[in-house]
């Protein structure tokens, strides 16, 4: 379209092709007679035809006008509705999130905070993706998430990393072991005498307790490998052995009756919320870290802390409401 011709313009024009009268025209669109005329004259001008045949007692539109007509109302209809659904979107009535995460966060995070939030935002949706700590960086790099709650340190400028939780590693055990009825703290050199379950070298926790001196004893000589939270728990409760998890991932396998203990000196894991620099995050994307959030700090305790603050959240546009 001419990028001349305006909306004033195409509503004035619709309007006179409706009610077939400039004077009834201007009075639904409450502007001035000679305003619509100005308005009908410059539209011509613009697309260099003739659009209405006027007459001393009726106003017709061309043959290129009752062409024109078609494509104004279109064009104007179309219009409308985007402006409408990007109203709804800033009024986080509707919209879509793609988020990563790994397992835990998953089901102790994300999915009780999307319960809250979908009585409050029905028309909000939310793809979660599970993925390794590794993955979930070039993810966001390629747009395919809109953000991903991960343990990976900020990997180059093009990212922006705000920490939202830290948890410390405990020992956890199936109830049945010797170490069950210990208090704790227990050291790290247990993990040299017993034998130890860890996570693949693929995964971030992996990582993280080879990072520490203490740590490396419950990640360096393993005795079984398992790439998932979730069979690393099933095999702690069948007694293959022991493990070192952060205290969310041990909150989580205490449910299930697995014992979980203190160690020393303590190793954290800090789990931040990624995004690209220099993004606005959508209404519909803030909603959901405003929700996790909550839900984070519903599960803040001894072992669990929550350091971001909503100041912090705003500085990077999820204004939390």
């Amino acid at each position: 379209m001419n990028p001349n011709i305006t909306l004033r313009q195409l509503r004035a024009f619709l309007a006179v092709t409706e009610h077939g009268s400039f004077t009834k025209a201007a009075a639904v669109l409450n502007i001035t007679q000679s305003a619509l005329t100005t308005a009908v004259k410059n539209l011509e001008t613009e697309v260099g035809l003739r659009l209405f045949d006027r007459t001393t007692r009726q106003v017709e539109p061309t043959a290129y006008g009752r062409q024109f007509a078609t494509l104004a109302r279109r064009f104007t209809e179309d219009l409308e509705r985007g402006m409408d659904d990007l109203r709804a979107h800033v009024d986080r009535q509707q919209g879509l999130v793609v988020v990563g995460a790994t397992a835990t966060m998953i089901t102790s995070v994300l999915v009780p905070a999307l319960k809250e939030m979908s009585e409050r935002f029905p028309g909000i949706r939310v793809r979660i993706i599970e993925v390794l700590t590794a993955e979930a960086i070039e993810h966001v790099r390629r747009g395919d998430m809109d953000m991903a709650f991960t343990t990976v340190a900020l990997p180059d400028a093009d990212f922006d990393a705000v920490p939202v939780m830290r948890d410390v590693f405990d020992l956890v055990c199936p109830p049945s072991h010797r170490l069950a009825d210990e208090d704790g703290p227990l050291s790290w050199d247990v993990f040299r005498t017993y034998p130890t379950i860890g996570m693949s070298g693929e995964s971030g926790l992996r990582g993280i307790l080879m990072g520490h001196e203490a740590g490396q004893a419950a990640a360096a000589q393993l005795a079984y490998e398992v790439s998932s939270v979730w069979g690393l728990t099933r095999m702690v409760r069948e007694s293959l052995g022991i493990a070192a998890v952060p205290s969310l991932i041990a909150q989580e396998m205490a449910t299930e009756g697995i014992r979980r203990i203190r160690l020393s000196p303590p190793v954290y894991r800090t789990v931040s919320l990624i995004t690209r620099s220099g993004r606005s995050p959508t209404p519909a994307a803030a909603t959901l870290v405003a929700a996790a959030l909550s839900r984070l700090r519903d599960l803040e305790c001894d072992g669990i802390e929550i350091p971001v603050t909503d100041a912090q959240l705003a500085e990077r546009g999820f204004a939390l409401d």
